[in-house]
């Protein structure tokens, strides 16, 4: 979702805001523009634009952003076997 304030955009994969006159990583969907922090925004969001355009409360947002630092870190979770 585009969502606008101040002349700034938010990035729908990671909820940081952009100023639509200074990037040109811009993406069109259904007839919509949509703004982008980094091209690893827009290439997630161009992959599968309803997953992320689904609306997601402030704590959603802030929950994948952690996901995602965590990932970066310490890599993605892998399934742990119980212990028989």
């Amino acid at each position: 979702m585009a969502v606008y304030s101040q002349g700034k955009a938010l990035d729908p994969v990671c909820g940081m805001e952009v100023s639509p006159v200074s990037t040109n990583l811009v993406s069109t969907h259904k007839g919509r523009r949509y703004y982008f922090c980094a091209d690893c925004c827009k290439q997630a969001f161009e992959k599968n634009p309803v997953k992320y355009l689904k609306p997601k409360g402030p704590f959603g947002r802030f929950l994948d952003r952690l996901t995602k630092s965590n990932e970066k870190v310490f890599g993605r979770a892998r399934a742990v076997l119980p212990l028989a």
